[in-house]
């Protein structure tokens, strides 16, 4: 349970579709004549900014990014090809909103080998890839790298080569 103590005015964090980035600030607004606390987090080479109630962080999928190891680990995970049967694609549209909800980045990094050996095959048949798809698949990477970036440095998310 995450509790008001959990995360501290520029702390890193991560947050589902969005990706990681910084508490900016914690605030306490009034709202319906209850004071509520909310995290204003912005995110990485991002403008967007938003607000998270403290209260609700933890079901909203807020968390702290994944250790520097853990990164590395799941980052060997990267780029490897799926077989994309009929299952695959009929529980596409489901799997994608629901490992980007998820903000495991485990899950993402599931979905974009899916969505790149997609692409892949749509390729070899010469045949169009979804705009739907493709911006998943974007936000996907975008969400990845994000991560990458606030846990490894800039520095390193080139190193990786993602993308």
């Amino acid at each position: 349970m995450i509790t008001w103590d959990m995360f501290r005015k520029g702390e890193k964090v991560v947050y589902p579709r969005h990706g990681a980035g910084k508490i900016e600030t914690i605030y306490t607004q009034e709202l319906n004549n209850k004071k509520l606390k909310y995290y204003k987090i912005k995110f990485v080479d991002s403008k967007v900014s938003v607000s998270i109630p403290v209260n609700n962080a933890e079901e909203l999928g807020l968390r702290k990014p994944l250790s520097k190891r853990k990164i590395r680990y799941a980052l060997k995970k990267l780029y490897k090809r799926v077989k994309i049967n009929r299952k695959t694609l009929m529980n596409l549209d489901t799997t994608s909103k629901d490992k980007l909800g998820s903000g495991k980045f485990e899950d993402v990094i599931d979905l974009v080998n899916t969505l790149k050996s997609l692409a892949k095959q749509k390729e070899e048949e010469n045949k169009n890839f979804s705009y739907s798809y493709s911006d998943r698949l974007e936000i996907a990477e975008d969400f990845i790298k994000s991560e990458v970036e606030i846990v490894l440095g800039k520095n390193l998310l080139k190193r990786y080569d993602l993308f």
